[in-house]
């Protein structure tokens, strides 16, 4: 598995625009596919998607491929991740 974190330096352009910036972290595995994904504002909502829970009122898991690279992002641990996640 692989995991990392994107910071989006834009607000949402929906009705939660004033939830601010955000932080996406992801789970992946060895081709790429996002397993689980959370998402945590500047206002510390936080969403959370993967394969039993893949979209709701506020986005959705991420479809198709996702590095590290793509998305100019940076490493972090497993653990890490799981501390968001729980």
């Amino acid at each position: 598995m692989n995991y990392f974190s994107q910071f989006w330096d834009e607000n949402r352009d929906d009705e939660y625009a004033d939830w601010g910036t955000s932080t996406w972290y992801f789970e992946t595995n060895d081709e790429n596919e996002v397993l689980k994904q959370i998402t945590v504002y500047k206002n510390e909502k936080r969403t959370r998607y993967n394969e039993d829970n893949l979209e709701d009122e506020f986005g959705r898991l991420c479809e198709g491929t996702l590095t590290i690279d793509e998305c100019d992002g940076d490493v972090i641990s497993k653990n890490d991740f799981y501390k968001l996640w729980n």
